[in-house]
C-alpha cells in the first residue's frame, strides 16, 4: 500500500511539473513591460505565431510538451476517481467556508491597496483615467475595509461593481483581463458573505443555502476562466510580438533546461495551455488540478519576474477557493461522475 501511494504521487507530480515548466512565461504581460511596448506589440499584427510549428525540433518540443499535459490529465482522472481521491475530496471541502471568507477578505485587501497606489486592480489602470476617478481613492479604502470586515458585504460589491464598469468605459475588452473580478463583486452584491463577517452577527440567523453557493461557485468559475483565456488570445495568440519581447528582455531561452529555443513556441506553448486551463475551468474539467497549475503559474511569474505581488493575491486566493470547493457541484466532472456512477447501478 506504502508502494502504491508512493507511485501515485510520483505519477501525478512528474507529469505535472512536465506541464508547468513552459507556463512561466505567462505572466501578466503588462506587468513586465512599458506602456509603450505593450502599445507596440498590439498594434504589430505581422507574426504568425503558427510558424513556429514550421520547424522539425518545434514540432518535437511541442509534441512532448503536449503529451506530459495529457498524461497529467489522464493521471488526475482516474485519481479523482479512486477511494483515495474520493477521500481527498470529502476532507478538502470541509475548508469551503475558510475559502469563501479568504476570497472576500482579500478582495477587500486589492481594493485597500489599489486605493493606496492610485489605481484600480492593477498598476496599469490608474484611477485618474476613469471617469470620477479622483473620488475614487477613498471610496476604495471603505468599500475594501467593508469587505475586510464583511460588512454591509452587498453594498460593498455593488459600489466596486459601478467603479468596475466605468473602468470598462476606458479600457472596454482590455478589463477581460479582470473579469475574474466582475464575478466576485457580483457575487457579493447578490449573496454577500456571511462567513466571519460582522454581516453574521448583525442576523446569526442568516445561512447561505447550498444552491445560492452553487451558483456562486459557477460565476466565479467561469469568469475567472474567461480571465484566463482573454490574454492568451489576444496576446500569446494574436499578438506573439509581445511575448517574443519580454523572452528579449529577460533572456528567457538562455534557460534552455527551461524553455525552448524559439520564442514563437514559447508564446504558442503558453496561449494554447492556458486556453485549455481556462476551457476546463470554466465547465469544470477537474477545476481542482487546474486552480493547481494557475495557483503555481502566478507564484513562478512573482518570483521569476519580480512582478508586483499585491495584483496577485486576489488570483491566488481565488485559485484556493477553486481548488477547496472543486468549482462547485455544477460541473463537467460532476456529470461525468453521476454518468458513471448511474452506469454502475444499471449493471
Amino acid at each position: 500500500m506504502f508502494f502504491r501511494k508512493k507511485f501515485l504521487a510520483a505519477a501525478l507530480v512528474i507529469p505535472g511539473v512536465a506541464a508547468l515548466l513552459p507556463l512561466v512565461a505567462s505572466a501578466h504581460e503588462n506587468y513586465v513591460l512599458t506602456k509603450g511596448e505593450i502599445d507596440a506589440g498590439m498594434a504589430d499584427w505581422s507574426i504568425n505565431v503558427w510558424n513556429s510549428l514550421t520547424a522539425p525540433g518545434n514540432i518535437a518540443v511541442a509534441a512532448k510538451f503536449g503529451s506530459g499535459l495529457i498524461i497529467l490529465y489522464i493521471v488526475y482522472f482516474f485519481f479523482e476517481r479512486s477511494a483515495c481521491g474520493a477521500a481527498f475530496d470529502r476532507w478538502i471541502r470541509r475548508g469551503e467556508s475558510f475559502g469563501d471568507a479568504l476570497l472576500r477578505i482579500i478582495l477587500g485587501v486589492s481594493l485597500l491597496y489599489s486605493a493606496r497606489l492610485g489605481v484600480f486592480l492593477g498598476p496599469e489602470i490608474p484611477l485618474s483615467s476613469i471617469p470620477g476617478g479622483q473620488y475614487f481613492s477613498v471610496a476604495l479604502y471603505i468599500l475594501g475595509a467593508l469587505m475586510v470586515l464583511g460588512f454591509f458585504s452587498r453594498v460593498a460589491g455593488a459600489g466596486a461593481m459601478v467603479i468596475a464598469l466605468l473602468a470598462t468605459w476606458t479600457y472596454k475588452d482590455y478589463m477581460l483581463t479582470y473579469f475574474n473580478y466582475f464575478g466576485e463583486f457580483v457575487a457579493l452584491a447578490l449573496w454577500s458573505s456571511y462567513i466571519f463577517s460582522i454581516d453574521r452577527l448583525r442576523d446569526k440567523t442568516k445561512i447561505v443555502a447550498d444552491k445560492v453557493r452553487q451558483w456562486e461557485a459557477v460565476i466565479l468559475r467561469v469568469t475567472y476562466g474567461i480571465s484566463i483565456l482573454y490574454p492568451a488570445i489576444s496576446i500569446k495568440i494574436l499578438h506573439p510580438a509581445i511575448i517574443v519581447e519580454i523572452v528579449k528582455q529577460y533572456h528567457l531561452t538562455d534557460v534552455s533546461w527551461l524553455f525552448p529555443p524559439d520564442p514563437l513556441l514559447i508564446s504558442l506553448g503558453t496561449g494554447l495551455t492556458q486556453i485549455v486551463v481556462g476551457l476546463a475551468i470554466i465547465v469544470g474539467f477537474e477545476t481542482r488540478l487546474n486552480s493547481l497549475m494557475t495557483f503555481a503559474l502566478y507564484v513562478m511569474s512573482i518570483l521569476y519576474f519580480k512582478e508586483a505581488v499585491w495584483p496577485h493575491y486576489i488570483l491566488l486566493a481565488l485559485a484556493t477557493y477553486l481548488f477547496i470547493n472543486d468549482g462547485g457541484d455544477w460541473t463537467l466532472d460532476s456529470w461525468l461522475k453521476k454518468k458513471q456512477f448511474a452506469a454502475a447501478l444499471g449493471k
